[in-house]
């Protein structure tokens, strides 16, 4: 099975503008998941996919980096604009998202050991004690049935329970097919996407299965300069290079 892993990227966040050149130590953000996800033996190529000069010259000085346009709506998009343009055909596209450093090559394992057929979208789940941070909007919520596929995600607590116990807190990582990821960005915005702002309710919401498998790895991402600090204090205490 071929498997290629494509990191959008772009300089526009709108909270942190510019993150992914943003030092974490002493490398940059998108430098930190590149080396991270090149650790994951089952993936046979990976790219960087960014419509931003800055960040192609950057990458090319350590990586493989291709330019898209400006047209994408979002990372789903820009994906597949990369995919496109790299004229290749593989298995499954690994979304790797380009804001999360500390992404582990155990998390790109777990999601690639589902890429099977007929799994048409996979991605991961952590099961989470309750806690004040799983609370977060921040924080996407899961709720599966038992062929461990996702029936729905939230930014509230789900599912409810008299006594919060034990939650599944998604991790931001997507395999596709091809074909798939060709057919989910032209589907329109939907109802529950729009109410949550989360894009995989539109899938969803249009009939497509997306797999979950349970990673025992956590990560986070990088969106505020709050998360910007934790960042180097999570560098600082474990001794990352």
């Amino acid at each position: 099975m071929k498997i290629i892993g494509i990191i959008p990227a772009r300089m526009e966040s709108s909270r942190l503008p510019g993150k992914p050149l943003i030092n974490i130590g002493n490398k940059s953000m998108i430098r930190r998941v590149y080396e991270s996800a090149m650790k994951a033996n089952q993936i046979n190529e990976l790219y960087v996919a960014t419509p931003n000069k800055e960040i192609f010259d950057h990458v090319n000085e350590f990586g493989k980096v291709i330019m898209t346009s400006e047209n994408p709506l979002n990372g789903t998009e820009r994906v597949y604009e990369a995919y496109k343009k790299l004229n290749k055909e593989y298995d499954y596209i690994v979304n790797i998202q380009g804001d999360e450093p500390f992404i582990k090559k155990e998390q790109i394992e777990d999601i690639i050991s589902i890429c099977n057929p007929p799994n048409q979208i996979c991605t991961l789940i952590k099961k989470e004690k309750y806690s004040d941070l799983i609370e977060r909007e921040s924080i996407m919520k899961v709720v599966k049935n038992n062929s461990d596929e996702a029936m729905y995600f939230s930014r509230s607590l789900i599912p409810f329970q008299k006594k919060k116990t034990d939650y599944n807190k998604h991790i931001c990582i997507y395999a596709y097919t091809p074909i798939t990821l060709k057919k989910i960005i032209s589907l329109k915005p939907s109802k529950l996407e729009l109410s949550e702002s989360l894009e995989q309710l539109r899938w969803l919401e249009n009939g497509y299965t997306v797999k979950l498998n349970t990673t025992k790895f956590n990560s986070f991402s990088i969106d505020t300069k709050e998360d910007l600090i934790f960042a180097q204090e999570f560098i600082n205490k474990n001794n990352l290079k």
